[in-house]
């Protein structure tokens, strides 16, 4: 492969443009063997394949046909070669336009520009010995005490109520019609699923008008929509509740003693407690090592100056809404039910993933550098284990993973870890005060809990 010139425009947003040629006795040398293949291939009486004449084989094949085998063969090797002369690092695929060639004319060059985002430039600060503060790490007993008290939340079970309104605490579901003077508004009751009462949240507020309320029973209050209500056709205004208890359920939860633990296959409650003080421990130590981690990739981002290219922010941020959309899916809800429950425009919503996909993204360009000025690779092994791993988390079969998965972002991922485990290896950490922490444990929520009222 001969390139005559290579030519790099940079522009804004992170684009390349390359300009490039490849010298004519390329292009001749890969048209022959294109028809040397062909001539391989076709069957024409009196000729052995592979000694089928040129001619011959421009008429049976079409020199548009070749031509087309030619550019196919030839622009993907002269783009890497231009890669490896300009030294530039690509992060997506380039676009291949202005391609003009002659493939039967020996004094004419193949020439294509090749629009590509690359990597940014970028100066990093020293980045060896950065200077860390990790949490200490402690379990008292009363942490295990309030590990217990969740899990007796997670365990506990939904019973109907019966002969009594409802009380705070309890859970419920209702119906809900909204009047503005007098006036109905929306054709269908709103429905407010899964709330525990005197905990919704809901605005305006409305749970101290159910205390008391039975099933199947409505009621009719007034409320008034707070002047920077998210709506801007009710902010400020009163209206007329109708609310109708629809479900109504306690939760039961159960006693500590020995047989609760032997469902869990435990044989008492010493080894719940020992199992419970272990989980605390484990991922206390796992939120001081990421806390670690975060506070030396925010010292290396707020010492390295440039910009994320646009074009793979705004394909990142709009992948990230689909992955919100496609959960919500899954859920039975919808993004725009979701907006409307935190009080956010999409335009909003997006933003603010902007913001956290930015800062992500300069994190790994970051992690990238570090990762190549130290020579860090993904081996085999490690491609291997990288796969196993996101095979188990998506519960497929690792030979699909490893066909739908992209290797050199699999390569990515591993390097940009190993650079993390580098800085961490390097850095100059002391001990530091306990996080602030809260019990929280894996489970299966027992309600949900709303945002605002739907109106």
């Amino acid at each position: 492969m001969e390139l005559n010139n290579v030519e790099i425009e940079r522009g804004e947003g992170g684009i390349a443009t390359l300009r490039i040629e490849v010298a004519p006795a390329t292009v001749q040398e890969m048209r022959q063997r294109v028809m040397k293949e062909y001539s391989k291939r076709l069957r024409v009486p009196g000729f052995r394949p592979g000694h089928v004449p040129a001619a011959i084989v421009r008429r049976q094949v079409g020199d548009e046909a070749i031509a087309q085998a030619v550019s196919d063969e030839l622009v993907p090797q002269a783009y890497q070669k231009a890669i490896e002369q300009t030294k530039i690092q690509p992060l997506d695929r380039a676009q291949v336009d202005e391609l003009t060639f002659e493939a039967f004319d020996g004094e004419q060059p193949l020439s294509f520009t090749a629009k590509v985002t690359i990597r940014p430039e970028m100066t990093l600060p020293e980045y060896k010995g950065l200077e860390a503060k990790q949490p200490r790490v402690e379990v008292t007993d009363d942490d295990v005490e309030k590990g217990l008290e969740e899990l007796k939340q997670q365990r506990a079970h939904l019973h109907d109520v019966e002969g009594r309104g409802a009380q705070n605490g309890d859970i419920l579901n209702a119906e809900l019609r909204v009047f503005m003077d007098g006036e109905e508004r929306g054709d269908t009751p709103g429905q407010l699923r899964g709330f525990v009462l005197g905990e919704s949240g809901f605005v305006p507020a409305i749970d101290e008008h159910i205390v008391g309320q039975n099933l199947d029973e409505e009621r009719r209050f007034p409320v008034s929509y707070p002047e920077d209500f998210r709506d801007e056709e009710l902010a400020g205004k009163e209206a007329e509740f109708a609310l109708k208890v629809t479900s109504h359920k306690e939760r039961h939860l159960p006693e500590l003693t020995d047989e609760f633990a032997q469902t869990l296959g435990l044989e008492d409650m010493s080894a719940v407690r020992e199992r419970m003080r272990e989980a605390i421990l484990e991922g206390r130590t796992n939120e001081s090592v990421d806390y670690v981690r975060g506070e030396i990739m925010k010292q290396l981002v707020e010492g390295t100056s440039f910009d994320v290219p646009v074009s793979l922010l705004d394909n990142r941020v709009q992948l990230r809404v689909q992955n919100v959309e496609r959960e919500l899916q899954t859920r039975g809800g919808t993004l725009e039910d979701y907006l409307n429950a935190v009080g956010k425009s999409q335009g909003e919503f997006e933003e603010e993933l902007r913001d956290d996909v930015e800062r992500e993204m300069k994190q790994e360009l970051i992690l990238d550098e570090i990762g190549q000025r130290e020579e860090l690779v993904a081996t085999p092994e490690e491609l291997e284990a990288h796969y196993y791993q996101v095979a188990q988390a998506m519960q497929q079969p690792i030979e699909e993973v490893a066909k739908r998965l992209d290797v050199e972002q699999a390569r990515a991922s591993i390097v940009q870890r190993k650079a993390m485990d580098f800085l961490v290896e390097n850095a100059k950490i002391e001990e530091g005060e306990p996080l602030p922490t809260e019990i929280e444990l894996e489970d299966d929520e027992v309600v949900e809990v709303q945002g605002d009222v739907p109106a």
